[in-house]
């Protein structure tokens, strides 16, 4: 008879086709992850990888047993946490991941609700860029997550759309561009342009938008701080595109002014993370009432992808 930390030490080297990559998600030596999958192999009668051309394949018994691994190594998370939440106990703590932007804007609005609700429940707030925050859910750290972008496909991430940013045009008192009612992109061309810095997500939909612009702008200055934009546009700099609760929520808002951008689309999607196992009661509770909170707004939420630390500023 097989063991689950045996399931959990082959369904990572299914999952990454590599021994070695397998040794370092477990915790374990290259030698002990391949004694484990023989000892699996040996106990099922049958290979479950096979190696072609120095390069690692599940056979057709292996990849029957990774979807079966899956099955069961999240029946025994689900019966664990069953026991640790129990009704009668207390309900523990709730683990939330999030870009510092998100942590503002949506979690830290709905948590005095969620805090009245269930007086007993702990919320530890974790701000982590986007990418960190996919792999804390699905290491374990943290029991949701917030991202600005959909996710890569994983069979054991759970993410939904709650909301979409929509951006807006951040220029200095009395700029030319606030006669308009709406910027569109090719006006941008005129001006210099600040933004955030190449990686992240928010840049990477903005050079989206300026694509379909005759011109591209000229970006004049780029920072991975919301303040240190805004002291920039203030500044008189150049102009910004940047999500209006971000603006809105910035220490120099009274000093800029703000229009839509007028080709922004949908806007980049902001999505809730979950393990695709059945969460906690209480993380089920939170869930629902993060989702209901964000459902009944009647303003536009915005969202910014970037790790919002001072200082690093490249200006060209």
């Amino acid at each position: 008879m097989f063991q689950l930390r045996h399931l959990k030490t082959f369904l990572a080297a299914a999952e990454t086709l590599s021994f070695t990559k397998a040794a370092a998600q477990v915790h374990l030596s290259q030698p002990t992850v391949t004694e484990q999958v023989q000892a699996l192999e040996h106990s099922l009668g049958q290979a479950l990888f096979v190696r072609s051309n120095n390069r690692l394949a599940l056979t057709a018994a292996g990849e029957r047993l990774a979807v079966r691994a899956r099955e069961l190594l999240t029946l025994a998370d689900d019966a664990l946490r069953a026991i640790r939440d129990n009704v009668g106990e207390s309900p523990g703590s709730i683990r939330v991941a999030a870009p510092q932007t998100l942590c503002a804007c949506l979690l830290t609005p709905m948590l005095l609700q969620f805090a009245q609700r269930y007086p007993s429940a702990q919320v530890a707030i974790q701000e982590r860029n986007s990418a960190d925050t996919v792999q804390a859910v699905l290491d374990g750290t943290a029991d949701v997550g917030l991202i600005h972008g959909w996710p890569a496909s994983d069979a054991k991430l759970r993410a939904s759309l709650i909301a979409r940013d929509m951006p807006v045009v951040v220029m200095p008192a009395g700029h030319e561009l606030a006669a308009a009612e709406a910027v569109a992109p090719d006006a941008l061309a005129a001006f210099p342009l600040i933004a955030t810095m190449p990686g992240c997500r928010y840049r990477q939909y903005l050079d989206v938008l300026v694509q379909q612009a005759p011109v591209r702008p000229r970006i004049r200055a780029e920072a991975d701080s919301v303040p240190a934009l805004m002291q920039m546009v203030s500044a008189g700099m150049g102009v910004a595109v940047l999500p209006r609760l971000a603006v809105d929520t910035a220490p120099l808002s009274a000093r800029v002014e703000t229009r839509p951008l007028s080709s922004a689309g949908e806007g980049l999607p902001i999505c809730l993370l979950s393990p695709e196992r059945t969460p906690a009661p209480h993380v089920s509770a939170f869930i629902k009432l993060l989702e209901a909170a964000v459902a009944y707004s009647d303003e536009p939420v915005s969202a910014l992808d970037m790790e919002h630390r001072a200082g690093r500023i490249a200006v060209t």
